[in-house]
């Protein structure tokens, strides 16, 4: 019997793509977040979930980092978790996905209620699920169409990290991620 689509959805999810096109022309695309943005979405069986959405940035170290990096990497990050609604009937554009946001660091989605419609596709690379409003919305003056784009992360049944990089490295985390994903295979990220 095949899943419902709940079954399908519940997991993590990497970012692809989150883009913004002209409504009359999908090629017509713009990146809220630049066309790098970095992210995970987990839904769990029990009704959870949590996004985490960031923008290539400066590195610098926790310890002496400036009030300026801080305040760059907080303009660069959204998160947000709560509860997920899912509605596999819909309405006329399709299944609908609710995301309440219980906590966020952005405190203006504290206690919001966000619809989406939601599709997942099997593609020749894995299962991809996308996310987009099915309106319009004012994006750097411009009326356009959202699209978040996520891939089916692969199941973690690793029982260990992989090995973490030597001191003083300057690799960043982006460099940590690829490293991750070319020289692992059970706990590597797609």
């Amino acid at each position: 019997m095949p899943k419902s689509l709940r079954e399908q959805l519940v997991g993590a999810w990497d970012l692809i793509e989150y883009c913004a096109y002209m409504p009359n022309d999908e090629s017509d695309k713009m990146y809220p977040m630049g066309p790098e943005a970095k992210g995970i979405i987990m839904y769990t069986p029990d009704g959870h979930m949590s996004a985490q959405l960031l923008t290539r940035q400066k590195t610098f170290s926790r310890y002496s980092g400036t009030e300026d990096d801080w305040a760059q990497a907080g303009k660069n990050y959204v998160a947000y978790t709560g509860q997920f609604y899912l509605d596999e009937q819909g309405d006329k554009q399709g299944p609908v996905l609710m995301h309440h946001m219980r906590t966020s660091n952005l405190p203006e989605l504290v206690g919001d209620t966000q619809r989406r419609l939601c599709k997942i596709q099997d593609e020749s690379d894995g299962k991809y699920l996308y996310l987009s409003l099915g309106e319009t919305r004012k994006v750097f003056g411009e009326d356009r169409m959202i699209r978040v784009r996520w891939r089916r992360m692969p199941d973690n049944q690793a029982t260990k990290p992989p090995a973490k990089l030597p001191v003083g490295s300057r690799h960043t985390w982006w460099d940590v991620l690829a490293m991750a994903r070319a020289t692992t295979k059970v706990a590597r990220c797609k």
